[in-house]
């Protein structure tokens, strides 16, 4: 796990050093909006696609799949969506707790 804030933008920054142009950074720790609209530009201008997706679900989450909010890189979501679909907690009169929800 890392911290959000400033050891994300550490991370990301090595992460870099590794990433191809069309790789994908899924950050599924719980930040700030714009601080992941911010890392979601800046990884982009090095044709890196980046989706910051909210976790949620605490020890039910542990035991019967999270809540989670994934917003950012569409592309990137649309290609992880079956993964995250089987993943999420799954409610009976709605389906899994995942939706994609940012820009």
């Amino acid at each position: 796990l890392v911290k959000a804030g400033k050891p994300v933008d550490s991370t990301v920054a090595n992460l870099l050093k590794y990433l191809e142009k069309g790789d994908a950074i899924i950050d599924g720790g719980n930040e700030w909006y714009e601080n992941t609209e911010r890392r979601q530009k800046d990884v982009l201008e090095k044709g890196i696609l980046y989706l910051g997706m909210g976790v949620s679900g605490g020890e039910e989450g542990a035991r019967k799949g999270p809540s989670m909010m994934p917003g950012g890189s569409k592309e990137v979501y649309d290609s992880v969506a079956y993964i995250l679909t089987k993943c999420a907690a799954q409610v009976s009169d709605s389906g899994p707790c995942v939706t994609y929800i940012g820009k």
